[in-house]
């Protein structure tokens, strides 16, 4: 949850700049600070994270002034009870309590659910993998158009159907997660020119305690190193699409 002192965090925060200066250069701020479970499991307050992000941005600035600093990745959600609130109301309020100047780069989720990477339907209570251009457009609503979008988590959740497991994360298997996940990648090199990351979520657990909840089978691989049919799909499009940036630096 968060500090009860924000001066507590951001000593840490500055700490941790400074230890891996010139080892690491990008820190985000917190992790779906828009829902519950990840504001301390209590309601989420978007004045207050905007302060602690704020004031961490200072930290990590004054330590390190070439240091990248994203924004907690945005839980994609279309409630509105307070104790989770939708990630483009929560982004709003956030801009409103000054965040503009306190994040250089924007952190997102990027979870399909129940729908594919090309579904280009656009409906702000349904959550598909191009919600993220509603995000986009408030950016550029508040003169962020400069800024780009990481996308902190990104996959399809490949939960077997005969486990007994509720599928609130949608159902996939993992012949469609393993054709899904590389479209993911390729829709947003050539749709989205303002996303600069996308992360796969996740590559294994240690071991298969957490078997029984249902995010733990967004995974690329068993907790013995045996691999999913998706690790294979990735593999192919990664070499097939090397990294080309570094030509361009």
């Amino acid at each position: 949850g968060p500090p009860d002192k924000i001066s507590d965090f951001t000593d840490y925060a500055a700490a941790v700049a400074r230890h891996y200066k010139g080892r690491v250069n990008h820190f985000q701020v917190w992790n779906e600070p828009n829902i519950y479970p990840e504001w301390g499991e209590q309601s989420v307050n978007p004045e207050a994270y905007t302060e602690l992000l704020c004031a961490t941005y200072a930290a990590i600035k004054g330590t390190n002034p070439q240091a990248v600093v994203l924004g907690g990745a945005l839980a994609p959600t279309s409630e509105l009870t307070g104790r989770d609130l939708n990630d483009f109301i929560f982004l709003e309020r956030m801009y409103a309590a000054g965040a503009r100047d306190c994040f250089d780069v924007m952190s997102v989720q990027g979870y399909g659910l129940w729908s594919g990477p090309t579904d280009h339907r656009m409906r702000p209570v349904v959550i598909n993998y191009g919600r993220n251009q509603f995000i986009r457009d408030i950016m550029v609503q508040h003169g962020d158009a400069h800024k780009a979008i990481w996308i902190s988590e990104m996959n399809w959740n490949a939960v077997p159907p005969d486990i007994g497991l509720s599928p609130n994360y949608g159902r996939v298997s993992l012949e469609q997660q393993a054709r899904w996940a590389p479209l993911a990648y390729e829709r947003a090199q050539r749709e989205w020119p303002w996303v600069g990351v996308i992360n796969f979520w996740f590559f294994k657990r240690a071991s298969d305690t957490e078997k029984n909840q249902t995010w733990y089978y967004f995974r690329m691989a068993e907790p013995d190193f045996t691999l999913l049919p998706v690790y294979y799909a990735m593999q192919d499009y990664i070499e097939a699409h090397p990294y080309l940036g570094a030509a361009h630096d």
